[in-house]
């Protein structure tokens, strides 16, 4: 809610601010030395302020000179800044920085985004919001007094989900509710807001005809039912579930009955008799607790209707499953509960094959732990896994305990037969665990203790006491101890008995006639002496910061540095060439020139070379086959890859004069092909194909073989030709081995890639990183499913009806899924099939390519993709 989307083109800084400003904005840094990790935090935040910061000293009266002047547009581009400093101020945390420095940097943030907002009159705050999902943004602010709310409700320094947000939209929505019952808002009726938004008012539209008398009897129904509920609710007994239960079902059929009525003599009426009816309900509903068996019958009816999924049935609470149950739900709240509901369920999935693999390990009962001994080859691995096994199995049990005793599933009559982990009983006690731990750990040699903590992260681990040790394994699953405070207590205890043999072997000097102080001379040879021990000592454990050369050894700091700088170059090489996406509307109403045929362009369509109205040079693709449908698919494709932060053509849907349907898309000026070998790719080139592959995996595309890929003249690399996306959907597989258009010249660069890293043919310091994946993860999961859906429909039906490569598949899908014969299933079906199967595709990403990364490519660090991250 008011944060998170992205600009359909790739982010540009907007110009950095001076050294002078720069200090009013970031904290000063601490005395003590950086670590690697907090020098590069502080040059990232640097950058990310500047760049916010210029966006606060930039009013909408220098838009004009800005490269995209729509405030939309400026909006997403300051939300990416503020998004960057937000990283970065969390890596800085991580990296050691104090609790007052986090803090003004935060702070210092925050002022910026408020005063950014705020230079932004109020038609531009609208705008904005509405395109950010807003409803009727008109209807807040009506005051005019202080700060107006939509500031507040855009500020990404805050997140989307905070209560506070949530009441301005539902400010808005009640007001709506209150036009609709022909009150006044502001001195607006109902018609004067629409004029503003430049709307049509609800009409009248049901299932059913229904005259004026019959609406009035459907509106004394609604509230009979409710003086019903009412009356219900007072009962206390053993009948009290099953009177209230009917009472809600009751109640709810009135309302729907009634919520379904036409009757065009009404006019708006019909309107206001609807929304009274449902400002009574909800005012019964909102404060009545729903006991899962009072929901239970309507819900099995609504399961037998369609009009719940099981998902959603089984792990939705009370209120959640009545607010899908009644008619005309806000889709944003229908989405955002669907996907509640499968959130649930992956919970309740790893919960339950968390704590299957923890009692493995950990027999219940009061028996000893089944850990292997520590010496064992391979146990080191498996016992780290088991300890931060059983601190996620603890977490997953008080998130999951919050919202289970409220579903079906609970009010079962055997409400933890498939959830064990939920029973009474069951709660894995961090101080039980570590007891049985130590009993263990107290049969293992020391040496092999420290190779388990060594792989949980404990890089000092060869110094530390057995005490140590156990106590840095058990804070995997025990919060009472701190890993980090543990880390560095070794390094203080090493530290402490280095600087005591140093003073030991100094010889001491004679005793002098002022009482034996030395002199200011010895003084400072015997604190010379001792720092050059204590130095040497710590340097052995803690290589010190390369020093800048040429060719900085891999992995070093200067040489992520300068991969980061790299990346950056590459990612604003590559947008800057890429043509700028225009609206699809505005294009269809273009005139092309004549075209000249395009054969040297390759591929297996047809194409055609005209000249846009402005001169520029742009490619149209012929759809014989499918009426157009593969038009709509490759335009579809484009939109959300540029959504997602993934390089892509702009490409739409077009029509020629004669009525030929395909697509149409600018081509791009002097880019070369990419036709280097694998052994001299750059990290940045290697880092942009993992991030393509998210994309591609995610429209179904996998024909992005050699040819399909280019160099840009400033030195990026995009991929093109997106024709085949989705050509596979639902059959295809996330492998380093699939590719269905076949190997040789037709392997995707992808595959290529990955395939040269398992058989070591990448240059030397390049690798595969799964971190380089997760920002175009992160940006594909905020895009709201609504979103997705909406700019997928027409891919979705245009392809049911034109047949085209994925009709099969999704077809299957769609009878299973409604349990009817494939020849009964309609295009309309399919279409639906289809859009579910690509919203659960962009929710698994994170799963999916964690997954990918350490069990087909063997990278441990792709598991912290779950986590958020990656390194």
């Amino acid at each position: 809610m008011g944060t998170g989307s992205k600009s359909s083109h790739a982010s540009y800084a907007v110009g950095p601010t001076t050294t002078s400003e720069a200090d009013d904005v970031v904290a000063a840094a601490p005395a003590q030395p950086m670590s690697d990790g907090e020098v590069q935090a502080k040059a990232d935040l640097l950058m990310a302020m500047d760049n916010v910061e210029a966006f606060s000293n930039l009013g909408p009266d220098s838009w004009a000179e800005t490269p995209s002047p729509d405030p939309v547009e400026m909006y997403d581009l300051f939300v990416e800044e503020v998004e960057k400093a937000q990283e970065a101020i969390t890596k800085l945390k991580e990296a050691g920085a104090s609790d007052e420095e986090i803090e003004a940097h935060t702070k210092a943030l925050k002022a910026h985004t408020v005063a950014y907002l705020n230079s932004l009159d109020e038609d531009d705050l609208r705008e904005i919001a509405e395109a950010k999902g807003f409803e009727h943004p008109a209807l807040v602010g009506l005051s005019s007094k202080g700060q107006h709310p939509l500031v507040h409700w855009l500020d990404p320094a805050y997140p989307g989900d905070i209560p506070s947000k949530a009441k301005i939209q539902a400010a808005a929505l009640n007001r709506y509710n209150e036009l609709l019952a022909g009150k006044t808002v502001g001195g607006m009726t109902l018609a004067d807001l629409h004029e503003i938004e430049g709307t049509e008012p609800p009409l009248s539209g049901g299932a059913w005809k229904a005259t004026p008398d019959e609406v009035t009897a459907s509106a004394q129904a609604v509230t009979a039912s409710i003086d019903a509920w009412n009356e219900a609710s007072k009962t206390y007994g053993p009948q009290w579930q099953e009177q209230r239960a009917e009472a809600l079902q009751t109640m709810l059929a009135a309302e729907q009955k009634l919520a379904s009525a036409d009757c065009p003599e009404l006019g708006e009426d019909l309107a206001k008799t609807k929304t009274e009816a449902k400002l009574a309900v909800d005012e019964v509903l909102t404060h009545t607790y729903m006991h899962p068996k009072v929901v239970q019958p309507s819900v099995q009816e609504a399961l037998a209707s369609g009009q719940l999924s099981e998902t959603e049935a089984m792990h939705l609470g009370g209120h959640q499953l009545v607010a899908l149950m009644r008619p005309n739900p806000p889709e944003s709240e229908v989405e955002s509960l669907k996907a509640l509901a499968v959130k649930r369920q992956e919970q309740l999935a790893n919960l339950d094959a968390g704590y299957a693999a923890h009692i493995a390990m950990a027999p219940e009962g009061g028996q000893p732990l089944n850990l292997p001994p520590a010496g064992d080859p391979g146990a080191p691995q498996a016992i780290a896994a088991w300890a931060k096994n059983a601190g996620d199995v603890r977490d997953m049990q008080t998130s999951t305990n919050g919202w289970y005793a409220y579903t079906q599933q609970a009010a079962s009559d055997t409400p933890y037969a498939e959830h064990p982990a939920l029973g009474p009983g069951k709660y894995l006690h961090p101080s039980e665990i570590t007891s049985d731990f130590k009993a263990w750990a107290t049969k293992q040699k020391l040496s092999d203790l420290r190779a388990v903590a060594a792989e949980l992260g404990m890089d000092n681990n060869a110094k530390a006491t057995r005490a140590q040790v156990q106590n840095y394994i058990a804070a995997s699953f025990n919060k009472k101890y701190d890993q980090q405070a543990i880390k560095d207590k070794v390094t203080a205890d090493v530290a402490k008995k280095e600087a005591a043999k140093a003073a030991k072997t100094a010889v001491p000097a004679p005793l002098k006639a002022n009482g034996g102080l030395a002199s200011d001379e010895e003084f400072q040879a015997v604190a010379s002496k001792l720092s050059k021990s204590s130095t040497s000592s710590t340097a052995n454990q803690f290589p010190p910061v390369a020093k800048p050369v040429k060719a900085p050894k891999p992995g070093s700091f200067n040489a992520n540095i300068q991969a980061l700088m790299a990346e950056v170059q590459h990612v604003k090489a590559t947008s800057q060439d890429l043509p700028v996406r225009v609206d699809a509307k505005e294009v269809a109403g273009w005139t092309f020139g004549p075209g000249t045929t395009a054969s040297n362009l390759g591929g297996t369509y047809a194409k055609t070379i005209h000249a846009a109205p402005d001169g520029s040079q742009w490619m149209f693709k012929a759809d014989h086959n499918h009426g157009g449908a593969l038009g709509h698919t490759e335009a579809a494709a484009s939109h959300v890859l540029s959504l997602g932060g993934v390089p892509a053509v702009p490409v739409y849907h077009h029509k020629k004069a004669d009525g030929t349907a395909g697509s149409i898309q600018p081509l791009l000026k002097d880019a070369k092909p990419f036709t280097s070998s694998p052994s001299q790719w750059t990290q940045a080139q290697v880092d942009a194909i993992v991030r393509s592959h998210v994309g591609s995996w995610l429209v179904g595309e996998h024909d992005g073989h050699q040819d399909n890929w280019l160099s840009t003249p400033s030195g990026g690399l995009v991929q093109i030709d997106r024709g085949q996306a989705f050509k596979h959907f639902g059959a295809d597989k996330l492998a380093v081995d699939y590719a269905p258009s076949g190997g040789g010249g037709f392997t995707p660069v992808h595959q290529k890639l990955y395939q040269a890293a398992l058989g070591s043919g990448l240059a030397s310091g390049v690798k595969i990183n799964p971190a380089a994946a997760h920002p175009v993860i992160k940006k594909f999961e905020s895009m709201p499913d609504a979103q997705l859906r909406s700019i997928l429909h027409s891919t979705a039906h245009e392809g049911a009806k034109g047949g085209v490569a994925w009709v099969p598949q999704m077809r299957s899908r769609a009878a299973k899924a409604l349990k009817i014969p494939q020849s009964q299933v309609s295009n309309d079906q399919i279409a639906t099939a289809f859009l579910d199967h690509s919203v659960e595709r962009k929710n698994n990403l994170r799963q999916n390519f964690s997954d990918f990364f350490v069990k087909q490519l063997g990278l441990p660090s792709g598991a912290s993709l779950k986590h958020g991250g990656g390194s």
